[in-house]
């Protein structure tokens, strides 16, 4: 599967977004190229004293809005994939579980509670991937909301721990609805 809801981003697909993030990764790398003629000509441009601009955190503010992208993506598809079950009104006990909180919050899903919470209680296998997602959006919450507390997420987030986890997402959840949006 791997495909990501939404017309408006430059790619739909987990492969896009991974390839989108190395390409920048890699477009920074030759931007700071001593060798690069933008390299010295770009200093030129910078009002006041000259700074050091080291490329080892440009290309980690890269990593970090990737991240961030990504985790935006996975949250829009969990929520497509709810408002489809609720919409369709399937059968599975996931799909009711959805519905009987449509029914009490029709406009006030919660990702967290309500979302990963029927997840990780009615979906074969599902536990676990969704304990690592919980992680994930802590990560993301932190990088949302200004990154100005020191974040306890019990494990280290990266745009390539992102992708593997979307990866495995996509691949083992029945996630329903995408194909709509």
């Amino acid at each position: 599967m791997g495909e990501i809801p939404g017309n408006s981003s430059l790619f739909t697909s987990l492969e896009g977004a991974a390839q989108y993030h190395y390409d920048a990764v890699e477009s920074l790398k030759r931007y700071f190229d001593p060798n690069s003629p933008y390299s010295l000509s770009r200093l030129d441009t910078y009002p006041g004293p000259r700074v050091a601009l080291r490329p080892a955190d440009y290309i980690e503010e890269t990593g970090l809005r990737s991240s961030l992208a990504m985790l935006t993506w996975l949250e829009a598809t969990f929520q497509l994939d709810y408002q489809y079950r609720c919409r369709k009104r399937l059968k599975d006990d996931l799909s009711r579980v959805f519905r009987a909180t449509y029914k009490r919050r029709p406009d006030s899903v919660s990702l967290e509670k309500d979302i990963f919470d029927a997840w990780s209680s009615y979906a074969s296998g599902a536990h676990q991937l969704i304990g690592e997602l919980r992680s994930a959006f802590k990560f993301r919450n932190w990088l949302a909301h200004g990154r100005y507390w020191t974040p306890k997420l019990g494990r280290t987030h990266d745009f390539g721990s992102l992708y593997l986890l979307a990866d495995a997402v996509f691949s083992t959840l029945p996630l329903r609805g995408i194909e709509e949006a």
